[in-house]
């Protein structure tokens, strides 16, 4: 998918992945981007996708600037291939594998972002690009629940084996693409999710296992969940990420909503939000704002079963550390030539 590069320092590439019935978002997101980005650098936006409109697409692309490019990429070749490959493909929607495409789709790129839609840009994302990350993974910030709510970091620490201040949220990374096509992620990925059915945070989990130990971490301010306010200066906020709570256009009083309306407001589809925005009822915002208790019941359930995935794994090592990188290295061979069954 496209014949550009980036060894030229001068282009960001941007990922994002959505569905047409989250398109108004992804466009404050993008009016939040292209109100940040340099005249002394280019950008290309990839929008990940399998069911939006060409009337959408077109409406998007219109959005574009000189020296911002966007395309949408439609990747149902790729994620159905992958579906209908897995024992397990009716737990998950195809949108929570558009990231592990992104190395293996894109060879043009050696280094990309990914960014959820449900987020507002408030720097230059070629600032966050330039990070160098050495032989890491990915860069990342921190998940702001697994540090503060303490079963969601138990979770962590008691079913992934990792520390809950390491576990990182998967929101924002930048994607080392040279080391995921090296060390084949996509395919650990995919032999992984037919051993072992995550069911706290899905596809965030297997990339925390799979990147442990691998990981480039970074400041807050790039990746600010909207669980609580953070001790940040406005004038440093790098990306707001509406996450783990209710997001603006469901609650009017979301943490750091005023800049998404601000944004949304400029759009077209402005009257589109507030409209989804007015038929949020009492009783559906109460139902989301449980979403926190629900994940944390999840985590004491993974906590407490006998056959969790760190149990599971090391009985069958006979108890031994988990996740030094041979280690895994060898879960995953074995699990490939079927050592293991999933349950």
């Amino acid at each position: 998918m496209g014949n550009n590069t980036n060894k030229n320092s001068k282009v960001v590439p941007v990922f994002f992945g959505a569905d047409q019935r989250f398109t108004p978002y992804l466009m404050v997101c993008l009016a939040s981007l292209l109100d940040h980005v340099s005249a002394r650098r280019k950008y290309e936006i990839h929008i990940l996708h399998t069911d939006i409109n060409e009337k959408t697409q077109q409406d998007i692309v219109a959005m574009s600037k000189p020296n911002v490019s966007i395309e949408f990429n439609d990747v149902s070749p790729i994620i159905d291939s992958i579906v209908g490959s897995l024992p397990i493909r009716d737990y998950y929607s195809p949108s929570t594998y558009f990231r592990f495409v992104i190395a293996s789709s894109f060879p043009q790129y050696d280094k990309a972002l990914y960014v959820d839609a449900d987020t507002v840009i408030c720097q230059d994302l070629a600032k966050l690009f330039d990070t160098q990350i050495g032989n890491s993974y990915v860069a990342a910030v921190p998940e702001a629940v697994m540090s503060n709510l303490k079963d969601a970091g138990d979770y962590a620490e008691k079913v992934l084996s990792i520390a809950r201040g390491k576990y990182f949220n998967a929101g924002m990374i930048l994607i080392n693409c040279k080391q995921w096509r090296n060390h084949d992620v996509l395919g650990q990925f995919l032999t992984l999710i037919g051993y072992y059915n995550f069911v706290v945070a899905q596809d965030q989990d297997y990339l925390n296992v799979i990147c442990k130990n691998k990981v480039h971490y970074l400041p807050r301010r790039w990746n600010m969940e909207t669980i609580k306010p953070w001790n940040v200066e406005r004038k440093h906020f790098g990306i707001v990420h509406y996450a783990f709570a209710a997001k603006p256009w469901q609650d009017i009083n979301c943490i750091y909503g005023n800049i998404f309306w601000k944004y949304a407001s400029q759009l077209p589809v402005y009257m589109e939000i507030k409209a989804a925005f007015a038929a949020i009822t009492p009783e559906k915002l109460e139902a989301i704002n449980l979403v926190p208790e629900t994940v944390c019941e999840t985590c004491r359930k993974e906590i407490k079963r006998n056959d969790n995935f760190l149990r599971r794994v090391n009985t069958k090592k006979g108890a031994k550390p988990l996740f030094a990188e041979p280690q895994l290295a060898d879960l995953v061979t074995r699990l490939r030539t079927r050592s293991f069954t999933r349950n």
